[in-house]
């Protein structure tokens, strides 16, 4: 069974110093939750864990990079509680309060996170003087923002369902988009940073 992800989150491995973009079709896979009998067979915490690794090798690099880092540590155990998710066994809306606790302080953290990220990029690009990467590095994180925020205005579009149908389908479509842009911009800050 195919469910949708808790949230999104930037997918990149920082590695040696610098940041080194992942493969691209694994990318647009980890947009989707694969689950069986209700255990996620590609665990956020194995993301979680890379970062980690990434963001204690960068983190001489720019404080934003320690404080990702830090708060990247809550992350890989919040992804603990979505490693096993109990199936859906019946129709209708089933509300889970520990569930909505975990996901909006995951929502919250990964934006943080992901603030922080680009925020060490744009210093370590305006330290090399490399104006493109920063413009760049601001744009994404502007469009990362505005990709949260319309994923969750998709929660109040539910109470129309024709138009809640076209809008996730153009959510998705701006999300892959976004995550190739991305992992571009990622591949270039590895080249030139």
């Amino acid at each position: 069974m195919v469910t949708p992800p808790q949230g999104r989150r930037l997918t990149a491995v920082l590695t040696s110093g610098q940041l080194q973009a992942r493969d691209l079709s694994h990318e647009l896979l980890t947009m989707i939750d694969f689950r069986i009998q209700g255990f996620d067979i590609l665990p956020d915490i194995i993301g979680y864990i890379l970062f980690a690794v990434g963001f204690s090798t960068l983190a001489e690099q720019s404080s934003y990079f320690k404080k990702a880092g830090n708060l990247n540590i809550f992350m890989i155990f919040l992804s603990i509680f979505s490693i096993y998710e109990q199936p859906d066994t019946g129709g209708g809306i089933h509300f889970n309060p520990m569930g909505m606790v975990v996901g909006i302080v995951s929502l919250i953290l990964g934006l943080v996170i992901v603030y922080y990220l680009f925020m060490g990029i744009k210093e370590m690009a305006n330290r090399q003087e490399k104006t493109t990467i920063y413009e760049e590095a601001e744009k994404r994180w502007t469009q990362y923002l505005l990709l949260q925020v319309a994923a969750m205005v998709a929660f109040v579009m539910i109470i129309i369902p024709p138009l809640a149908i076209i809008y996730i389908v153009a959510l998705f479509v701006f999300s892959i988009a976004l995550t190739i842009l991305i992992m571009r911009f990622m591949k270039r800050c590895e080249q030139y940073l």
